[in-house]
């Protein structure tokens, strides 16, 4: 997975002019007033606005302390979110998981990590071990017994260690026609054999999956950690009966 660097400092920099600028336009302040404000005369105020003058880093701490404004607010959500990502896949969990958009599921396109929906706060103790944790939905699948109330979640992770370590105790999810299945799998040589299928009447998708060829990191795309209900109506990973069995695996 590839992150974007995010924007650099001067671009910043013009980003709170742009912005104090607009705050002038809207009426919410005069060019006076806001010198004024900021400590600063307003004909160096107005020279900073029409670019005669740069907006040194000094200057440009005074007018976010005095305007109460963060410099997070100077970033995109899209660009907060890729950093997180990013942080996330460098150092482990950050406190806040992402939910991404799709569905695991046999009928959906596996979903894409970098589409990032919102994030929510989990602060359980077993979680803190997870490296690359992200929430996604699930659809209905008959390969998969676990069945909660409403919408059901799961929690996986894109760490290498975890999608290489094939336990017949695991979960996985696997990249399968476009799809992304939660399957547990065996490998025997160049072979995933993929365990409980005969037993199931209507569940979809293969029986092995050849590795020839190909690598184990590309077929096995995700370890399942949890599952359970929507986490938005709560705290998931502290309600009672919400931990899948494999989140034991830290």
């Amino acid at each position: 997975m590839s992150f974007s660097p995010g924007p650099g400092f001067e671009r910043l920099l013009q980003r709170l002019i742009r912005r104090i600028v607009a705050h002038l336009t809207n009426g919410e302040y005069t060019e006076r007033g806001l010198a004024r404000l900021l400590g600063i005369s307003q004909p160096h105020l107005h020279h900073i606005l029409a670019g005669k003058r740069a907006l040194t880093p000094h200057v440009a701490d005074g007018i976010l302390a005095s305007l109460g404004w963060s410099l997070g607010e100077l970033f995109t959500s899209d660009e907060l979110g890729a950093m997180l990502l990013q942080r996330q896949s460098q150092s482990g969990f950050c406190g806040l998981i992402p939910v991404v958009e799709g569905r695991i599921g046999p009928n959906s396109p596996l979903p894409d990590f970098r589409r990032v929906a919102r994030w929510i706060a989990a602060n359980s103790a077993w979680i803190r071990g997870a490296r690359r944790p992200f929430l996604v939905e699930m659809e209905p699948d008959p390969a998969f017994p676990f069945r909660f109330s409403g919408k059901d979640f799961a929690m996986v992770a894109l760490d290498e260690g975890l999608r290489a370590d094939i336990s017949p105790q695991g979960w996985y999810v696997v990249q399968w026609g476009g799809a992304g299945l939660i399957r547990r799998l065996r490998r025997e040589g160049n072979v995933l054999a993929v365990l409980g299928q005969e037993a199931l009447m209507a569940a979809s998708g293969p029986q092995e999956i050849p590795l020839e060829g190909r690598s184990l990191l590309a077929v096995v795309r995700a370890r399942l950690l949890w599952a359970g209900p929507d986490p938005a109506q709560f705290d998931p990973f502290s309600h009672t009966g919400s931990a899948f069995p494999a989140a034991a695996l830290f």
